[in-house]
């Protein structure tokens, strides 16, 4: 695992060092303990003496875990042929590794998850980790990927050391999120200034003390690399689609896994998944649907989208002019490309300014709003025409001054939804 460098004294708090932090998730049992279930099938799936019966046998004797295992595996996201009626044939279909990491994710995401003290809601972080895993899975089934399985549990399992440390130090939590909300610190920075090691790192050690796959591990611990290096393919594949899953959850704002802060989507990766652009608007337009089939079908708690439905409500009555600069179509460009009835795509330096229907959504994306501003303002634009511009980064001063600049609506380094809407209903600022 990599080694991280003890950060400076956070303010209002002394140093914590990464070691201690190590040694905590050591005793993870104490903090968090496992249901006897998992630790049952956890000793079994270790005992080279075991056998498919035994794992079975321990399965049912737990009836939500029995229930679980089987609507998960019948789910769209297991892709069998076949409908699996029982345990025993599931174990036997699937294999003893498969069956142990499917209930370990299902226990440890259930019961951590839902029940830890997180500052923005216990169901926050749940909700979000079901979405990402369902669209790691759709990245992976639309890859070709042979196991979007281990995807899903990717998914529901990426975010896990945010629950320990809501066990351990919400108040350092706490502040870390309030210097990304507050202070447009980068997420990982902040974490390390208050909380010493990342969040992937230490989901990567809680999976490697609960002994679930390398790949899973390893997958968690890469989750917010553009560039994950000389590592194997499975591991690039998982880790890849794990990075744009999660960005996908956020982007829709699927759930809550502590701020909404988005990342770019390298052409790259997509190139590395075997992925379209074209592709990744379809799964983006589909997420919605397939998160909320997800919730129904394992009969998991409902999660509201009215924001998400409003804003695509909008998006239908009016036109969206896309600006892309130098860099690759950012997150916010897919959105709309996703959601927008009509929708034209123009390189920035092809746009003279002009706009020629009113209601017109003008977006761009980028770090330095001075010419998408500039060609904004050679000519009047028609009425209620609108220019969006996000920011990867905290503005700090970069645009004009909010309201002063009649329709000019900065966002970012948080996507919000709510924000979103505000900005596109007639009579508001954002």
């Amino acid at each position: 695992m990599t080694k991280i460098v003890t950060q400076g004294k956070a303010a209002g708090f002394e140093p914590l060092e990464p070691a201690l932090v190590r040694t905590l998730v050591g005793r993870i049992q104490e903090i968090l303990p496992l249901p006897g279930v998992v630790n049952a099938i956890l000793k079994a799936a270790n005992d080279p003496y075991a056998n498919l019966s035994l794992v079975s046998d321990i399965i049912l004797k737990d009836q939500g875990m029995t229930a679980k295992v089987l609507k998960l595996i019948n789910s769209a996201y297991y892709g069998l042929s076949q409908r699996v009626g029982t345990v025993s044939q599931a174990v036997s279909l699937l294999g003893l590794e498969k069956i142990k990491n499917l209930a370990m994710a299902v226990s440890l995401s259930q019961g951590l998850f839902r029940w830890s003290d997180l500052p923005f809601g216990r169901k926050g972080l749940w909700h979000h980790s079901q979405a990402c895993g369902v669209a790691t899975s759709m990245l992976a089934q639309a890859a070709g990927h042979p196991s979007p399985e281990e995807a899903l549990i990717a998914g529901l399992l990426h975010d896990i050391a945010k629950a320990l440390w809501g066990e351990l130090f919400p108040e350092r939590f706490l502040a870390a999120l309030q210097a990304v909300h507050d202070c447009g610190e980068e997420p990982l920075t902040a974490e390390k200034e208050f909380l010493s090691v990342p969040h992937p790192e230490v989901g990567a050690w809680m999976l490697e003390i609960w002994q679930l796959p390398e790949i899973l591990q390893q997958a968690v611990l890469l989750h917010h690399q553009t560039k994950v290096g000389k590592v194997d393919d499975s591991v690039s594949f998982l880790s890849q689609a794990l990075y744009l899953g999660n960005q996908m959850a956020k982007l829709l704002n699927l759930g809550n896994g502590g701020h909404y802060r988005l990342s770019p989507f390298p052409l790259a990766m997509l190139n590395s998944l075997s992925l379209t652009a074209e592709q990744l608007v379809v799964q983006i337009m589909d997420l919605p649907q397939a998160f909320a089939d997800f919730l129904r079908e394992l009969e998991l708690e409902h999660h509201e989208t009215t924001t998400l439905n409003s804003l695509t409500a909008l998006l239908r009555e009016r036109p969206v002019l896309l600006l892309r600069g130098d860099e690759d179509p950012g997150p916010v460009s897919y959105f709309f490309a996703a959601f927008a009835n009509r929708i034209e795509a123009l390189a920035l330096k092809d746009w003279t300014g002009t706009v020629k229907e009113p209601g017109t959504v003008v977006v761009g994306e980028g770090n330095d709003p001075g010419e998408f501003l500039a060609r904004w303002q050679q000519s009047p634009p028609p009425p209620r025409t609108s220019l969006l511009l996000f920011s990867y980064r905290d503005w700090g001063g970069r645009g004009p001054t909010p309201g002063t600049v009649p329709e000019v609506h900065l966002l970012g380094p948080e996507w919000r939804l709510p924000e979103v809407v505000k900005a596109l209903t007639p009579g508001k600022r954002s």
